[in-house]
């Protein structure tokens, strides 16, 4: 499909935030179980990504399992029930499959770039032993290291996660959707953030404040590790629900915020063809 003639791309009023986070609960209940099932198996391919010989890999496939996560929100939408095959429906679509990879590529190029900038060889005076131990995920292994180089660490993945997740944001649907090119799903996608950044910086304080009590479960959960203290079971179950449910949230809200400011497009049902079908019907 030709990326021609150009798409559309509305502007659409601040208190349309409001309503994409709305209309994500109301996607979630539609299908709660479900959604949730699918968001543990994302989550549990997401894991893989401290695993030195898939860590890459799963960073490279990160905007395939999106694509397959936003479909699942078109599938409700569409009136059906999606099942878990079909957040990996986008690996047998093969033409967006490779631009999803590329897309992975780029975004993983450029993080691993603002990573190199802002450290600044400062990882070079970190004893090779320790960094050993908290890439194997020794938590106690932290507290070792300059506070000066966890706090650069820290500010170097909050820029890459802000350059990744503005890049991904939509040309992800764009790919998938609409079968856009890599450049010019990155070209709309950016230029579709400026136009709207009103509702969606509404979307990022909303999604922020429900964070919240996430974060302070995750940091609570974080210093029992360190102090070697008792970390109530009800807790971690609390943190297994609420943390898929987020992303869900993050998901449907991209979803709702890709369709009304890109508007239908005939190229939305060109993804429910036969081969679809089988994995979502």
């Amino acid at each position: 499909m030709s990326d021609q003639p150009e798409t559309e791309i509305k502007k659409v009023p601040a208190i349309r935030g409001l309503a994409w986070v709305a209309g994500s609960w109301a996607l979630f209940k539609t299908q709660p179980l479900r959604l949730l099932l699918i968001s543990l198996f994302f989550q549990f391919f997401l894991s893989f990504s401290q695993v030195e010989a898939l860590g890459l890999l799963v960073i490279l496939c990160l905007p395939v399992l999106s694509a397959g996560m936003l479909h699942a929100f078109f599938t409700i939408e569409q009136g059906r029930k999606p099942m878990i095959g079909v957040l990996f429906m986008p690996f047998t679509a093969v033409r967006n499959l490779s631009r999803l990879l590329l897309l992975g590529s780029i975004v993983m190029v450029l993080g691993l770039l603002v990573v190199s900038l802002v450290l600044a060889g400062q990882v070079v005076d970190i004893d090779p032993t320790v960094l050993r131990r908290v890439e194997q995920g020794d938590l106690d292994a932290l507290q070792l290291i300059d506070p000066q180089i966890m706090e650069s660490a820290v500010i170097a993945m909050a820029i890459g996660a802000a350059i990744s997740g503005s890049i991904t944001y939509f040309s992800v649907p764009l790919i998938w959707f609409r079968e856009k090119g890599v450049g010019c799903a990155i070209r709309l996608g950016l230029k579709a953030l400026v136009r709207n950044w009103r509702p969606l910086l509404v979307i990022g304080l909303l999604l922020g404040m429900l964070a919240v009590p996430i974060v302070l479960l995750l940091g609570s959960l974080y210093l029992s590790a360190l102090n070697g203290t008792y970390v109530a079971s009800w807790l971690a179950f609390l943190l297994l629900l609420l943390g898929p449910l987020f992303q869900l949230m993050l998901f449907a809200t991209q979803y709702l915020a890709f369709r009304d400011i890109f508007g239908p497009d005939q190229s939305d049902e060109v993804n429910e063809s036969p081969k679809s079908d089988q994995l979502v019907a």
